[in-house]
């Protein structure tokens, strides 16, 4: 079923849900690489306020029964990994929007924090490539995001108490 065709049957489904804000389509279906094994992968953003594993559980069962197939996936973009995030909205068919300025809203922080953490996703295929040892890399992570908490907790201290109190007194 091309992406077109899914939009427009899935779409009156999750209009039916208040709480799911954007739904891709992403994965095998969208690639082309489909076997006798694929699924829908589908990607959904929730309100924060919604039940993630009972909505999870419901639209699933509603998915099946719209396109007439077991073979679906649901995951949900609230909480999901950058590269899941990015994948979805970078490689994915946009299936369902509530409103545009959510969608934008998402898919410019999904890009930012992906392009954050791009360099971290290469120094591990790097070393995976290499045979190296990435627990050693972990490690080096590890101790420079403490290092970096500890200078944030620093900044917020003094921050908090060396503020000249008379210049907000106003």
């Amino acid at each position: 079923m091309n992406a077109v065709l899914l939009r427009e049957k899935v779409s009156e489904l999750f209009r039916g849900h208040p709480a799911v804000r954007l739904a891709y389509l992403f994965g095998s279906q969208v690639t082309g690489d489909t076997g006798p094994m694929s699924d829908y992968d589908v990607a959904v953003l929730i309100e924060d306020s919604a039940d993630g594993p009972v909505l999870q559980a419901m639209l699933m069962d509603d998915l099946s029964r719209c396109l007439e197939t077991a073979a679906v996936d649901v995951v949900l973009l609230n909480g999901a990994s950058v590269e899941l995030a990015y994948a979805a909205i970078a490689q994915g068919v946009l299936l369902f929007e509530r409103d545009v300025a959510t969608r934008v809203e998402y898919e410019a922080d999904v890009m930012s924090r992906y392009c954050d953490y791009l360099p971290v996703l290469r120094a591990q295929r790097e070393d995976i490539l290499r045979g190296g040892n990435y627990a050693r890399r972990v490690q080096w992570y590890r101790a420079a995001l403490e290092r970096t908490q500890r200078t944030l907790d620093e900044i917020r201290v003094c921050g908090i108490t060396g503020r000249d109190s008379s210049l907000h007194s106003e």
